[in-house]
Protein backbone atom coordinates (compact mmCIF):
# COMPACT_ATOMS: atom_id res chain seq x y z
CA UNK A 1 0.00 0.00 0.00
CA UNK A 2 2.85 2.40 0.83
CA UNK A 3 4.46 1.70 -2.56
CA UNK A 4 1.16 2.50 -4.29
CA UNK A 5 0.82 5.67 -2.22
CA UNK A 6 4.39 6.76 -3.01
CA UNK A 7 3.72 6.31 -6.75
CA UNK A 8 1.47 9.39 -6.57
CA UNK A 9 4.57 11.50 -5.84
CA UNK A 10 6.28 10.53 -9.12
CA UNK A 11 4.67 13.16 -11.38
CA UNK A 12 5.44 15.85 -8.77
CA UNK A 13 9.03 14.94 -7.81
CA UNK A 14 10.29 18.51 -8.32
CA UNK A 15 7.54 19.95 -6.15
CA UNK A 16 8.16 17.31 -3.48
CA UNK A 17 11.91 18.00 -3.36
CA UNK A 18 11.33 21.77 -3.26
CA UNK A 19 8.85 21.40 -0.39
CA UNK A 20 10.97 18.87 1.51
CA UNK A 21 14.25 20.82 1.18
CA UNK A 22 12.62 24.11 2.21
CA UNK A 23 10.99 22.41 5.21
CA UNK A 24 14.36 20.99 6.31
CA UNK A 25 16.13 24.33 5.84
CA UNK A 26 13.39 26.13 7.78
CA UNK A 27 13.71 23.61 10.61
CA UNK A 28 17.49 24.04 10.69
CA UNK A 29 17.15 27.82 10.74
CA UNK A 30 14.62 27.63 13.58
CA UNK A 31 16.96 25.33 15.50
CA UNK A 32 19.99 27.60 15.00
CA UNK A 33 18.28 30.97 15.47
CA UNK A 34 18.16 30.84 19.31
CA UNK A 35 21.87 29.92 19.41
CA UNK A 36 22.80 32.84 17.18
CA UNK A 37 20.63 35.19 19.24
CA UNK A 38 22.25 33.87 22.40
CA UNK A 39 25.69 34.72 21.03
CA UNK A 40 24.59 38.26 20.15
CA UNK A 41 23.02 38.88 23.56
CA UNK A 42 25.73 37.23 25.68
CA UNK A 43 28.87 38.18 23.78
CA UNK A 44 28.29 41.16 21.51
CA UNK A 45 25.95 43.37 23.52
CA UNK A 46 28.18 43.53 26.65
CA UNK A 47 31.13 44.65 24.47
CA UNK A 48 29.15 47.71 23.29
CA UNK A 49 31.02 47.58 19.97
CA UNK A 50 28.16 48.81 17.79
CA UNK A 51 29.46 47.91 14.34
CA UNK A 52 29.54 44.10 14.90
CA UNK A 53 26.28 44.35 16.87
CA UNK A 54 24.54 46.03 13.91
CA UNK A 55 26.02 43.46 11.49
CA UNK A 56 24.86 40.62 13.73
CA UNK A 57 21.37 42.13 14.00
CA UNK A 58 21.26 42.49 10.20
CA UNK A 59 22.33 38.86 9.87
CA UNK A 60 19.64 37.74 12.31
CA UNK A 61 17.05 39.72 10.37
CA UNK A 62 18.24 38.11 7.12
CA UNK A 63 17.96 34.64 8.68
CA UNK A 64 14.45 35.49 9.91
CA UNK A 65 13.38 36.72 6.43
CA UNK A 66 14.89 33.61 4.79
CA UNK A 67 13.05 31.40 7.27
CA UNK A 68 9.76 33.21 6.55
CA UNK A 69 10.32 32.69 2.81
CA UNK A 70 11.01 28.97 3.36
CA UNK A 71 7.83 28.69 5.43
CA UNK A 72 5.88 30.37 2.61
CA UNK A 73 7.26 27.87 0.07
CA UNK A 74 6.37 24.95 2.37
CA UNK A 75 2.87 26.29 3.00
CA UNK A 76 1.98 27.32 -0.56
CA UNK A 77 3.83 24.84 -2.78
CA UNK A 78 3.49 22.03 -0.26
CA UNK A 79 -0.28 22.41 -0.32
CA UNK A 80 -0.12 22.46 -4.13
CA UNK A 81 1.65 19.10 -3.93
CA UNK A 82 -1.02 17.72 -1.58
CA UNK A 83 -3.87 19.04 -3.74
CA UNK A 84 -2.33 17.56 -6.91
CA UNK A 85 -1.96 14.14 -5.27
CA UNK A 86 -5.48 14.38 -3.85
CA UNK A 87 -6.84 15.26 -7.30
CA UNK A 88 -5.06 12.30 -8.92
CA UNK A 89 -6.39 9.95 -6.24
CA UNK A 90 -9.92 11.32 -6.60
CA UNK A 91 -9.72 10.86 -10.38
CA UNK A 92 -8.52 7.24 -9.97
CA UNK A 93 -11.16 6.51 -7.34
CA UNK A 94 -13.91 7.90 -9.57
CA UNK A 95 -12.67 5.79 -12.51
CA UNK A 96 -12.70 2.74 -10.23
CA UNK A 97 -16.23 3.49 -9.01
CA UNK A 98 -17.41 3.67 -12.62
CA UNK A 99 -16.34 0.04 -13.14
CA UNK A 100 -18.14 -1.41 -10.10
CA UNK A 101 -21.32 -3.48 -10.40
CA UNK A 102 -24.85 -2.41 -9.51
CA UNK A 103 -24.75 -4.99 -6.70
CA UNK A 104 -21.91 -3.04 -5.05
CA UNK A 105 -24.02 0.14 -5.09
CA UNK A 106 -27.06 -1.72 -3.74
CA UNK A 107 -24.99 -2.91 -0.75
CA UNK A 108 -23.02 0.30 -0.08
CA UNK A 109 -24.35 3.51 1.42
CA UNK A 110 -24.00 6.55 -0.80
CA UNK A 111 -22.95 8.68 2.16
CA UNK A 112 -19.99 6.39 2.84
CA UNK A 113 -18.86 6.64 -0.78
CA UNK A 114 -19.23 10.43 -0.72
CA UNK A 115 -17.27 10.60 2.54
CA UNK A 116 -14.47 8.55 0.97
CA UNK A 117 -14.41 10.80 -2.11
CA UNK A 118 -14.38 14.07 -0.18
CA UNK A 119 -13.29 14.04 3.48
CA UNK A 120 -11.02 10.98 3.41
CA UNK A 121 -9.19 12.08 0.28
CA UNK A 122 -8.75 15.57 1.68
CA UNK A 123 -7.11 14.05 4.78
CA UNK A 124 -4.88 11.88 2.58
CA UNK A 125 -3.85 15.00 0.64
CA UNK A 126 -2.82 16.64 3.92
CA UNK A 127 -0.80 13.55 4.87
CA UNK A 128 0.82 13.57 1.41
CA UNK A 129 1.90 17.16 1.98
CA UNK A 130 2.86 17.12 5.66
CA UNK A 131 3.63 13.45 6.37
CA UNK A 132 7.17 12.89 5.06
CA UNK A 133 8.53 16.29 6.02
CA UNK A 134 6.90 16.32 9.48
CA UNK A 135 8.34 12.92 10.42
CA UNK A 136 11.81 13.85 9.19
CA UNK A 137 11.75 17.30 10.82
CA UNK A 138 10.45 15.91 14.12
CA UNK A 139 13.27 13.34 14.30
CA UNK A 140 15.86 15.92 13.17
CA UNK A 141 14.60 18.55 15.63
CA UNK A 142 14.52 16.09 18.51
CA UNK A 143 18.07 14.89 17.77
CA UNK A 144 19.33 18.44 17.18
CA UNK A 145 17.71 19.81 20.32
CA UNK A 146 19.10 16.92 22.35
CA UNK A 147 22.59 17.53 20.92
CA UNK A 148 22.43 21.24 21.69
CA UNK A 149 21.14 20.62 25.19
CA UNK A 150 23.89 18.07 25.81
CA UNK A 151 26.43 20.66 24.69
CA UNK A 152 24.97 23.40 26.91
CA UNK A 153 24.12 21.36 30.04
CA UNK A 154 24.39 17.53 29.88
CA UNK A 155 22.62 16.83 33.20
CA UNK A 156 19.62 18.97 32.35
CA UNK A 157 19.45 17.42 28.87
CA UNK A 158 19.28 13.89 30.28
CA UNK A 159 16.60 14.87 32.80
CA UNK A 160 14.55 16.60 30.10
CA UNK A 161 14.81 13.76 27.61
CA UNK A 162 13.93 11.16 30.26
CA UNK A 163 10.33 12.34 29.77
CA UNK A 164 10.36 11.51 26.03
CA UNK A 165 9.42 7.80 26.43
CA UNK A 166 6.51 8.79 28.69
CA UNK A 167 5.33 11.32 26.12
CA UNK A 168 5.58 8.72 23.34
CA UNK A 169 3.49 6.20 25.31
CA UNK A 170 0.86 8.87 26.12
CA UNK A 171 0.82 10.00 22.50
CA UNK A 172 0.25 6.46 21.21
CA UNK A 173 -2.49 5.86 23.78
CA UNK A 174 -4.42 9.06 23.08
CA UNK A 175 -3.88 8.74 19.32
CA UNK A 176 -5.59 5.32 19.48
CA UNK A 177 -8.50 6.82 21.41
CA UNK A 178 -8.78 9.69 18.95
CA UNK A 179 -8.65 7.36 15.94
CA UNK A 180 -11.52 5.33 17.38
CA UNK A 181 -13.58 8.46 17.98
CA UNK A 182 -12.82 9.79 14.48
CA UNK A 183 -13.82 6.47 12.87
CA UNK A 184 -17.10 6.54 14.80
CA UNK A 185 -17.71 10.16 13.79
CA UNK A 186 -16.96 9.51 10.09
CA UNK A 187 -19.19 6.42 10.18
CA UNK A 188 -22.04 8.53 11.58
CA UNK A 189 -21.36 11.25 9.02
CA UNK A 190 -21.44 8.71 6.20
CA UNK A 191 -24.72 7.31 7.53
CA UNK A 192 -26.19 10.80 7.75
Amino acid sequence: MIRRFMSYYKPYKGLFYLDFCCAILAALLELGFPLALNQVVDKLLPSKDWEPILWACGGLLAVYVLNAFMQFVVTYWGHMLGINIETDMRRNLFAHLQKLSFKFYDNTKTGHLMSRMSTDLMDIGEVAHHGPEDVFIAVMTLAGAFGLMLYIHPGMALITFATVPVLIVLSIYFNGKMTGAMNKMFGSMGGL
